[in-house]
């Protein structure tokens, strides 16, 4: 070739060096060639801009070293395939570290040229910065996960809120046939103590006649009778008390309670389902007295005894047991237990289990509010509820109350004592009760030792004491039509305050507010019907 020849080439070779060097440089995309090894070979303007680091110092540098730990495997795995023969190019989205420390997002595509032998030379890579892009991807996909996870709450919302609303009007609906069931409880009580009164007082006058004579089989059959219809009415008496306990209303007032008779109430209440599917057995141990409201603490006892009762199959009553504990805990505390055989409580409702309206059980079947109600009546008598379960090994709720002290069971004033005269002998007594049939068996039992005055209303009481006010006692029953035993006791207050502490109120039960207050005021001058002899005896002594 001429020495022109070789001008002519060598011109041209440096002319198309030149447009590559300004293509390479001038490019709006980083431009790099890198080693086999990752290393930068030769890197442009824009790609120098893009990750931040100038020219001299990438060129001591390699991707690997700017390249997110997490994008870094994918992204060696990618050039091993390329390498390999597998494929020519691949492209991916990756991240930088700036040379500043932030973190950029590029579009990367790397081609692999071989040498005329066939082996690889160098990877031709182009880089584009789509930080932007990508942020404003994220922004859209954390904005519509947001918008997602919002509809998302607001429809759960929506749906626990109805829920919600459901169990509470279930809730309701059963407090309100709670409430009614107590009222009707209450009359009930009320309609069957004043003629229990009478009976009672009755069959023990018979008694005691019968007890001071001399008697034939005849008669002794007679008082055998006698003695049989005295248990049946003593029993009908327990039950109505039950009943005026679960119709009670007198759940803000705390005082002393025997544990024991609470929980032995309890019993009596849910006996019935008990013994359908278990063995009772009591481990009671002497405790004494605590601070608490029985009527609640019977609500509380009934319910631990019905959910034991429900936790256990039905069928196998030898194999189900139902075991009630009352025992000393530490210095000044009262422990009571129910423990159950059952199919125990799964771990994760245990957390849950005093939550209002949370429940496992089917709607309908259940509120929810049981255990967190108990939960509430324990805590406000300053008690503490404790539960121990596990699925198929039963439950065990423990009840502990604190011991009652000597200011919890305040003795009743010398204002609010009924007088009991201190000398025995005749007394002048006026009855008031609108039953005639109370008021003959009261005079029996006061006996004819004592001058008795009879009143079938409270009107004729008055009229009665306008006469003459020199009665050492007044047993005056408290409901009445007109003029009820409350009306009369204002009336004597103002007019003859002298006979107020002489007043024995007698109760068939509290059904209304005002009576429920009243006896709550006047509770040492009250004794309930049916009463005993020896109660109205001692009111007379």
């Amino acid at each position: 070739m001429s020495n022109t020849s070789r001008g002519q080439s060598s011109d041209a070779l440096d002319e198309l060096l030149r447009h590559f060097q300004a293509t390479f440089e001038q490019a709006a995309v980083g431009l790099a060639h890198v080693g086999i090894q990752g290393q930068w070979l030769r890197v442009n303007s824009r790609l120098c801009d893009i990750v931040g680091y100038p020219h001299q110092e990438m060129m001591g540098m390699t991707f690997q070293a700017i390249t997110h730990p997490d994008d870094l495997e994918a992204d060696l795995k990618q050039v091993q395939q390329v390498l390999a023969g597998e494929v020519s190019t691949y492209s991916m989205e990756k991240r930088y570290f700036r040379k500043s420390g932030e973190i950029i997002w590029i579009n990367l595509t790397v081609t692999l040229v071989r040498k005329p032998d066939g082996t690889p030379d160098y990877f031709i890579a182009v880089i584009e910065d789509i930080t932007r892009r990508r942020r404003a991807e994220l922004e859209r996909d954390a904005l519509l996960a947001r918008e997602y996870q919002a509809r998302t709450e607001a429809e759960e919302q929506v749906r626990r809120r109805s829920a919600e609303l459901d169990l509470t009007r279930n809730a309701l609906i059963q407090a309100e046939r709670l409430a009614t069931a107590g009222q009707l409880a209450a009359g009930v009580g009320h309609e069957i103590n004043n003629p229990l009164s009478y009976v009672l007082a009755n069959v023990s006058f018979a008694l005691e006649e019968l007890a001071e004579r001399e008697l034939d089989e005849t008669m002794k059959e007679v008082q055998d009778a006698l003695q049989q219809a005295h248990k049946g009415a003593e029993r009908i008496r327990g039950i109505v008390r039950d009943l005026r306990t679960f119709a009670s209303s007198k759940f803000d007032s705390l005082g002393t309670v025997d544990v024991r008779e609470a929980l032995e109430f309890a019993v009596s209440m849910s006996e019935h389902q008990l013994r359908l599917r278990a063995q009772l057995l009591r481990d009671y141990t002497p405790v004494p007295a605590v601070v608490g409201n029985e009527s609640r603490l019977g609500q509380v006892f009934l319910n631990l005894l019905l959910n034991a009762t429900q936790a256990l199959p039905e069928g196998a009553v030898s194999s189900n047991q139902v075991t009630l504990t009352i025992r000393p805990h530490q210095e000044a505390w009262v422990a009571i237990e129910v423990r159950d055989t059952g199919c125990g409580i799964p771990t994760e409702n245990l957390p849950r289990l005093f939550e209002p309206f949370f429940t496992t059980k089917p709607i309908g079947e259940g509120t929810g509010l049981g255990l967190s109600v108990c939960h509430g009546i324990v805590t406000s008598m300053g008690g503490q509820f404790q539960v121990e379960s596990s699925p198929g090994r039963g439950s065990t709720f423990r009840v502990l109350l604190p011991v009652a002290g000597r200011a919890v069971a305040a003795e009743p004033s010398e204002e609010g004592r009924v007088r009991r005269p201190g000398a025995p002998g005749a007394r002048r007594v006026l009855v008031i009760d609108d039953e005639p049939e109370v008021l003959e068996a009261l005079a029996r039992t006061i006996g004819p030792s004592h001058t008795i005055e009879r009143a079938t209303s409270g009107r004729r009481a008055l009229e009665l004491l306008a006469q003459d006010t020199g009665y050492d006692v007044i047993f005056c029953d408290l409901m009445m039509p007109e003029l009820t035993g409350m009306d009369l006791y204002e009336v004597i207050a103002s007019k003859y305050p002298e006979l107020v502490e002489r007043i024995v109120f007698m109760t068939a039960g509290g059904f209304t507010p005002r009576a429920i207050a009243f006896v709550d005021q006047h509770a040492p001058r009250c004794i309930e019907k049916p009463f005993s002899p020896e109660t109205v005896r001692a009111c007379l002594r």
